[in-house]
């Protein structure tokens, strides 16, 4: 945080980022994403907050006029490096708008898609699909790390290791967690060893605790450094175990059930009403054909179309399905489809956008304001 004129204290973009990382963890973004800040600066002081699906020049002016000097998107500015930045052609001019009015660029994409409460969660909600799983859950790569310290040094260690970004479990939710176990350990330093405690050229015994703990994988170097540095023991012990963690709750697309089946027909109105959308497409399926088992992935997730088939569901609703795509599933007698469209699948989560940043908010015992855009549409007309 920064400090005002007055001396109070100011929170500033860096902050809220740091938070929004513990709620959308850019470890379950997909490789080829680009997450976090797209342009701006975390030093700048923070006034307001915009939630939107996309950065267009419309939203960064509906920024200003609300007061906003941090837009929080779903899809992010840049996907590829830049080879050039023309100020006047987009998105040069779209990054010259926002920057001349130090508004900060920020986005959570595919790991807005797959944590828990995110777009899959909204959309399955606001539809009344309930008691939904990941059509593919989010495997987390994590250590476990395991070493052997004296019983008085066991607190400095794992405060070390912990500083380190060990012992977080639960996408960030629970932090310094561990296990410890009191044992007996055994060495017999040679002449030139330097040991904290016991004798050279003679067996030692010493009682030691057994200290667990888990760790990201990119974290892992600077956790063995700091293991390494804070440890009493000139060579410490330690067992590194690579793991794999399923999240139930974090993944690609949903899958659940209505409460009473309907017909496809009536469930198309349905989803029509909820989403506001004027026009959806079907592909396969007959209108009188009943559906309670639904499968769904909100923007493009027709790559996602074999696992809901997999998992027996009677409908799959997505956006963006293309022509080929769309013979495909008809030639294959797959489940019916329905495209709901890019626009209309994603946008209810921008209501858990401005809920997370109003948690923050609140937290920090602040009332700046937290609005979502008005100014979106979806980017065609049906006549």
């Amino acid at each position: 945080m920064n400090l005002d004129s007055d001396g109070h204290s100011q929170i500033n973009h860096g902050s809220l980022i740091d938070f929004l990382q513990t709620r959308i963890p850019f470890d379950l973004s997909e490789s080829w994403d680009n997450c976090g800040l797209q342009a701006g600066s975390r030093r700048w002081p923070l006034q307001g907050v915009l939630c939107c699906l996309d950065f267009s020049c419309g939203v960064i002016a509906e920024a200003q006029d609300v007061g906003a000097n941090f837009i929080f998107s779903h899809h992010p500015l840049f996907f590829k490096p830049l080879q050039r930045l023309d100020l006047d052609v987009f998105p040069g001019n779209l990054l010259h708008q926002a920057l001349r009015a130090g508004i900060t660029l920020y986005s959570a994409h595919t790991n807005l898609d797959s944590v828990a409460g995110g777009v899959n969660d909204h959309l399955a909600q606001l539809l009344g699909v309930t008691g939904c799983l990941p059509l593919t859950p989010h495997f987390r790569k994590l250590y476990k790390l395991v070493t052997f310290v004296p019983s008085a040094e066991v607190d400095r260690v794992g405060d070390a290791l912990f500083a380190a970004g060990a012992g977080r479990l639960g996408e960030g939710r629970y932090s310094e967690c561990s296990f410890r176990s009191a044992g007996v350990g055994s060495f017999h330093p040679a002449p030139g060893a330097a040991p904290k405690v016991g004798e050279i050229g003679r067996k030692n015994l010493v009682d030691e605790i057994r200290f667990e703990t888990v760790l990201d994988q990119d974290c892992l170097a600077s956790v063995l450094e700091g293991l390494q540095q804070a440890h009493p023991y000139e060579v410490p012990a330690y067992d590194l175990y690579p793991m794999q963690f399923s999240d139930k709750e974090c993944g690609s697309g949903r899958i659940g059930e209505l409460e009473n089946d309907m017909s496809l027909k009536e469930f198309a109105d349905l989803v029509k009403l909820r989403l506001g959308t004027a026009s959806l497409r079907l592909i396969g399926g007959e209108p009188e054909r009943r559906v309670k088992k639904i499968a769904l992935c909100g923007g493009s997730g027709f790559s996602f179309y074999k696992e809901a088939q997999a998992a027996g569901a009677d409908l799959f609703i997505t956006g963006d399905i293309k022509y080929h795509e769309a013979r495909e599933v008809i030639d294959q007698d797959g489940i019916p489809i329905l495209d709901a469209g890019h626009f209309a699948t994603e946008r209810p989560v921008l209501e858990g956008c401005a809920a997370w940043c109003r948690e923050f908010l609140s937290a920090c015992k602040t009332s700046i304001p937290v609005t979502i855009s008005h100014s979106e549409r979806e980017p065609w007309v049906v006549l």
